[in-house]
């Protein structure tokens, strides 16, 4: 057995946490440890899993239902193992997960974490096509995120690291922490955080199945949420000055977009004075808020033809 522990973190989605269990189980080479912490979830939730406990499998139960954070914490605090996931209980892993994963880690004792790209499944776990990943842009191979900044161009050039197939060294993770003020944007920078700690891989091949589903935590985010995570971002450390001006670049292009739609929105309720503010703000770009507009009319333009 591999010495990693997978925690499955569930809350109430008895179907899908037991095809993510399945999917641990059926690895090529197994975790020494499967927990589920389970975040205070209805009876019929663990009864979809219990005939899989034993030594090997166990469950982690909570009272009532707790910040997510406050599960990632205990999950961290009671690992034994040299690596830990954090797995979420409505994606799956293909069969040679765990083994590539790890395999990577190993080699390189410079990285603290790796993620993966992910096939894009529904929310009754069909592939929604042949060729339908997370992140298809993305080259062959591997890539390497060695400085905070690195990670916050990431998600400001509009992509991610997945944290759910994340496999972090276990005394790594603990030298960060998960940041409550920043809500459902915390994993973004968790990551930056833990780039100054040493450096995150992310493995090109798809080798897990992200669901797409209603009702997920992140399909919405409050602007005043994505600004405070934009000032984090503005002062993250890039390599060179180079990417510090591409990273600045593309936030005050996000910010642009941002500020566009709230002004759509002032406008159309009569909103006077936070149209005002929204066009003075030093961030906001007349020049890109008119391509912005130019794309967002064009795409209308090609769906209704």
């Amino acid at each position: 057995m591999l010495d990693i522990t997978v925690c499955i973190l569930s809350y109430n989605r008895p179907a899908y946490l037991r095809e993510a269990l399945c999917s641990v189980l059926a690895q090529t080479q197994q975790a020494k440890n499967i927990i589920i912490y389970d975040n205070g979830s209805d009876e019929p939730v663990f009864e979809e899993i219990k005939e899989f406990m034993d030594d090997n499998v166990q469950w982690r139960g909570a009272e009532y239902n707790h910040p997510a954070i406050w599960n990632f914490n205990r999950a961290l605090r009671e690992c034994e193992s040299q690596y830990i996931m954090l797995f979420h209980d409505d994606d799956r892993l293909c069969p040679n997960f765990i083994a590539e994963q790890l395999k990577l880690l190993a080699a390189d004792e410079s990285l603290v974490a790796i993620s993966c790209n992910g096939f894009l499944i529904d929310e009754i776990g069909n592939r929604n096509s042949k060729n339908a990943t997370l992140a298809p842009h993305r080259l062959s191979g591997i890539e390497i995120f060695g400085s905070p900044g690195q990670v916050a161009l990431e998600y400001a050039g509009n992509s991610c690291l997945p944290m759910s197939p994340m496999i972090y060294r276990t005394q790594a993770l603990r030298l960060v922490e998960f940041r409550e003020e920043f809500g459902k944007v915390c994993d973004a920078v968790l990551f930056c955080d833990l780039a100054e700690v040493g450096r995150i891989a992310y493995q090109t091949t798809p080798l897990y199945d992200c669901r797409v589903h209603s009702g997920q935590d992140s399909s919405y985010f409050a602007y005043n949420l994505m600004n405070q995570l934009e000032v984090f971002f503005w002062s993250r450390r890039c390599v060179n000055d180079l990417e510090q001006e591409r990273l600045h670049a593309l936030l005050i292009q996000q910010h642009t977009t941002r500020n566009l739609k709230q002004l759509f929105q002032a406008v159309k309720r009569g909103y006077l004075l936070q149209s005002i503010l929204l066009l003075k703000d030093d961030k906001f770009k007349l020049v890109i808020a008119i391509n912005v507009i130019s794309s967002w009319v064009f795409r209308s333009f090609v769906k209704n033809r």
